[in-house]
């Protein structure tokens, strides 16, 4: 589900292994998975049943009777019978990961999961969905120096949160550096003579405190995209 949910600005926070909600999910998940399976031999069953498209393979193909069956019906039953049976319950599976990876994607979904997904960045997350706006991140790290701290600004990439919803990695574009002077007067920014950096990812290690600012694209800017895209 993380996975369906993931954006390239942000990746949701992960669903922790013992957590009502992962559980849920992995309850879910099964009875609608065969719930799938279930539907979909039924309607093998009617179909063979109201034509003539069917062939005997020899074996029943429905693994659920199988199962009801128990040992006994496996014992007797072919390797044919049991590749298949194998190979029903794996595409069974990758069905329903593909529906649900379809399903979270959808805006009507994804209004209801996001939220919850991505917790206090959502608000940044959903600016950036819609195509017309940015997040400049402001990182000071834990490097320091008498009363000067190395900070760096730049447009965020990406960013991901871990289980606490705290950034445990952020990538930032165009970055610049600057010092912090912690002083009895408060915070005092100081811009030293540096070239820009082109790309930095800054992990929890080095992260002291993160300042998130969303900024809307000027509308120039949008449409020579938009007619860039246009003309591709």
């Amino acid at each position: 589900m993380a996975c369906g949910r993931a954006h390239g600005f942000s990746q949701p926070t992960p669903d922790k292994p013992n957590s009502t909600v992962t559980l849920f999910i992995v309850v879910f998940g099964t009875i609608a998975g065969h719930l799938l399976g279930t539907g979909f031999f039924a309607a093998q069953a009617a179909w063979c049943r109201a034509t003539s498209l069917c062939f005997d393979p020899g074996f029943d193909p429905n693994i659920y009777r199988a199962l009801a069956r128990g040992g006994a019906g496996a014992r007797d039953a072919s390797d044919l019978a049991l590749e298949m049976w194998l190979l029903t319950m794996l595409l069974i599976g990758a069905a329903t990961g593909s529906i649900a990876h379809w399903l979270v994607q959808r805006d009507a979904v994804s209004g209801k999961t996001d939220p919850i997904a991505f917790g206090w960045l959502n608000p940044a997350v959903q600016a950036v969905k819609k195509g017309d706006s940015f997040v400049v991140a402001y990182v000071l790290t834990k490097t320091s120096h008498e009363c000067f701290t190395i900070a760096y600004e730049g447009t965020a990439q990406q960013l991901a949160l871990d289980e606490d919803q705290s950034i445990k990695l952020v990538v930032l574009n165009d970055v610049d550096r600057f010092l912090v002077k912690i002083s009895e007067n408060g915070l005092e920014r100081v811009d030293a003579p540096s070239m820009p950096i082109t790309q930095l990812q800054i992990t929890a290690a080095e992260i002291a405190n993160v300042a998130l600012e969303v900024v809307r694209a000027p509308e120039a800017d949008l449409a020579a995209v938009d007619a860039e895209d246009a003309g591709e």
